[in-house]
């Protein structure tokens, strides 16, 4: 497997920054801060090991295919979403500004697809057991949720996770799982689904 040692250092920063977030409260107010810095640094380490930005999805390849293929998913999320509300199953009042949406959508969204889905899209190509790499990916994914005391926010990013993650190994460009993500993620904020 190529690169052990940078996986080991990416491995430990996605296990201990969301139980730092949560054992000390203050870091929390900055999580967001938090991300965009770890996003910087493993954009970094990567670069610095020679990973070239398509092997982390990051490219003109694909492009067209990779949001086509992703608006099946939102469609099919939008319905689920749409039935969540009807039968009131929301739980949350949502409170964010349009400063966290700008934010959401040109930063957050990005870093986690590039974070969850290139990085762990990197170790997976031409892996022998890429099922491994589809839940190490899912699991950090949802790991990192667990910062807003949430079972059902982490059980979805759980499964949304793999369902990215697998449509992302189709055409290894974070485009479209990126937009999903935007999409999906300002609707369950804001219709109250997910806090």
């Amino acid at each position: 497997m190529k690169n052990k040692l940078l996986l080991g250092i990416i491995l430990m920063i996605y296990i201990l920054v969301p139980i730092f977030i949560l054992l000390i409260p203050s870091l929390y107010e900055i999580k967001f801060y938090l991300l965009t810095f770890i996003g910087i640094i493993i954009y970094l380490l990567m670069r610095f090991n020679k990973v070239s930005n398509k092997e982390l999805g990051i490219a003109k390849a694909n492009f067209s295919k990779s949001i086509k293929r992703n608006m099946i998913l939102v469609i099919l999320c939008l319905a689920i979403i749409l039935i969540f509300k009807i039968f009131h199953l929301d739980k949350y009042s949502p409170t964010e500004t349009i400063f966290f949406y700008i934010f959401y959508i040109f930063v957050s969204c990005p870093i986690q697809e590039f974070l969850y889905r290139g990085v762990f899209g990197y170790f997976d190509i031409n892996n022998k057991n890429p099922y491994i790499w589809i839940i190490l990916s899912s699991l950090c994914y949802s790991f990192v949720h667990i910062i807003y005391r949430d079972a059902l926010t982490c059980a979805l990013t759980f499964i949304i996770g793999i369902i990215w993650y697998l449509i992302y190994k189709k055409d290894y460009n974070l485009a479209g799982v990126t937009l999903s993500h935007i999409v999906l993620g300002i609707l369950t904020i804001a219709l109250g689904i997910v806090n």
